[in-house]
């Protein structure tokens, strides 16, 4: 989904920005997170039970997958938070309003800072740190493991349903075909696939044994890896319009999420000249949003002023055109001399 969604940008000719360089870094953090599941079921006897991969296999096995498991809590704070922060970017480059802007702004703040915090929890939830892969450390000591999983859930659910549902109200004031509308908010809705693995997953929290986490958390772990994988495809979703136009109608602006008839406005100088222009006109009065030209602009500014006969046309500034005009004028009494211009 990834590359088709740097296709789609190179198709329609943008350049890549800051949505779609988190994305990257999603992408690599979501890479080495199955990774490390790959070594936990290979090497480290994922999906057996703690005393028969002990038996089986040997110690050494069980402290490569107490590590990996370890690992896997950073690599997915890591790619739940540049996945979230991907979407919120993309949503302030479509809605350019404030009542998008400031609310994107501040979950992305709390967003990079609950990761953090994710992450160190992570690492410090057991001292000394080696007692995270080997519990026989004398005096080591672990925090409410469970408690720590818990918590990432259920604030990630929060927040995935508040990032879900900011778009949804500007999408719904969208001038144009309930057709259209409802195709556009479903795309952006795609994402509460998501939270129905999540909430599953936590589901299979209370049934989790630490003692044995090699067998009960194989259902938890696996949809883990599951969540942030398909958040990081459907993020990408919005972006493929320029590969499938045609099947969500064609537009004027290959960027557009509608179709909206242009309106011609007349504009006339006096009785003189009158110039047209075609706007896409959004009818939400509280939009931010103002009239946008679909065609090229071309604005004529008229200036008069008094020039004084010391003072040359070099003085005045501007990349405009000048228009200089000269006039004789014949005050003679019998007025039957010509004027000239």
């Amino acid at each position: 989904m990834v590359a088709l969604r740097l296709i789609a940008k190179t198709k329609s000719k943008k350049a890549l920005n800051a949505s779609d360089a988190c994305i990257l870094v999603a992408l690599f953090f979501n890479t080495a997170l199955h990774a490390d599941v790959f070594i936990m079921v290979v090497h480290g006897g994922f999906g057996f039970h703690v005393q028969d991969i002990a038996m089986r296999f040997g110690p050494d096995v069980l402290t490569v997958f107490f590590k990996c498991i370890m690992v896997f809590a950073l690599l997915w704070n890591a790619t739940t938070c540049f996945t979230k922060l991907s979407v919120l970017l993309m949503y302030m480059s479509i809605f350019p309003v404030r009542r998008v802007i400031l609310p994107c702004k501040i979950l992305a703040v709390f967003i990079i800072l609950w990761n953090t915090g994710g992450i160190l929890g992570g690492v410090l939830v057991c001292r000394p740190f080696a007692m995270n892969w080997d519990q026989t450390i004398p005096g080591g000591k672990c925090g409410n493991q469970p408690m720590y999983y818990m918590a990432l859930g259920v604030i990630n659910i929060l927040v995935e349903v508040t990032i879900l549902a900011l778009p949804l109200p500007v999408l719904y004031n969208l001038q144009m075909p309930m057709r259209k509308k409802i195709v556009i908010i479903s795309m952006f809705s795609v994402g509460f696939a998501t939270c129905a693995i999540t909430i599953y997953r936590q589901a299979t929290l209370p049934d989790l044994q630490f003692a044995d986490m090699t067998h009960s958390g194989a259902v938890a772990t696996l949809l883990s890896g599951l969540e942030p994988s398909v958040a990081l495809a459907l993020a990408c979703v919005p972006f493929l319009r320029p590969l499938f136009g045609g099947m969500f109608g064609s537009s004027q602006k290959g960027s557009s999420y509608a179709n909206v008839k242009p309106k011609t406005e007349s504009y006339k100088k006096g009785s003189k000249r009158s110039e047209s222009r075609d706007f896409e006109e959004l009818q939400d009065d509280a939009s931010e949003i103002q009239l946008r030209p679909v065609m090229p602009m071309r604005d004529t500014l008229v200036v008069s002023d008094r020039i004084a006969a010391s003072r040359s046309l070099k003085d005045l500034k501007g990349d405009g055109i000048t228009v200089e005009r000269q006039w004789e004028v014949d005050t003679s009494e019998d007025g039957n001399a010509p004027h000239r211009g």
